[in-house]
């Protein structure tokens, strides 16, 4: 298991420097990034720190290749759920998959142990259904499973997500669960005639951990 998240970390690390390289060629290629801030960091059902979160990013694509940096930091002073995240995916038209580099810097940006290549690898693979979007996610060294059907309700989203722990106690508490139940809405808000702000709320409730959110953002 070592020797293929080593895979996994020195095939992310390609990824990422090859679309680094393409910004030196003539091929075409788009780039985005913009941030959130959040009241509170809560994914997949479990709340990561506490307090509001800024939540940037940045992704650089290039065909069906596509990669990016998204990061989440605490408004606080402990740096609790401080997160920086490296990812490529590459998009085959009906199943996309993706390889993440999930790593936790302190509140100088430094490491207590590894760096930023040395965090949790995570395969994922998300295709669509009609109305549901199916996303499955495997940590190859924490040996946690999640599973995610998200679909509409009207003007809302709904997202559904299954959590099964193995080595490490990550979603469910070390056994499998339903870890998350959630329903989103989003507005645009009138600033002036030419700029609208994207607002955005989530309820989400773990069934598992009986723990329950309220979150509210918006867009930049």
């Amino acid at each position: 298991m070592k020797q293929f998240k080593l895979h996994l970390s020195r095939t992310l690390r390609i990824g990422v420097f090859s679309l680094i390289a393409l910004l030196s060629t003539n091929i075409s290629y788009s780039q985005d990034f913009g941030a959130d801030l959040v009241s509170s960091y809560v994914w997949r059902g479990t709340q990561f720190g506490t307090g509001p979160h800024v939540q940037p990013w940045m992704e650089l694509g290039a065909g069906n290749l596509t990669g990016g940096i998204w990061g989440s930091f605490g408004l606080n002073d402990d740096a609790s759920g401080n997160e920086l995240d490296l990812w490529v995916s590459y998009d085959f038209g009906p199943l996309a998959l993706t390889v993440t580099n999930y790593s936790f810097p302190g509140a100088d940006g430094t490491y207590s142990a590894g760096g930023v290549f040395d965090g949790d690898i995570e395969v994922s693979g998300s295709t669509s259904l009609g109305p549901v979007d199916l996303t499955v996610g495997y940590f190859t060294d924490l040996e946690a499973l999640y599973i995610e059907a998200g679909f509409p309700i009207g003007p809302v989203g709904v997202a559904v997500g299954y959590g099964s722990d193995g080595a490490g106690a990550f979603y469910a508490g070390g056994d499998s669960g339903l870890v998350n139940v959630s329903f989103s809405g989003e507005k645009d808000i009138k600033i002036t005639e030419d700029y609208s702000l994207p607002v955005f709320g989530s309820f989400i409730y773990n069934p598992d951990a009986e723990a329950a959110f309220l979150v509210f953002g918006f867009s930049l």
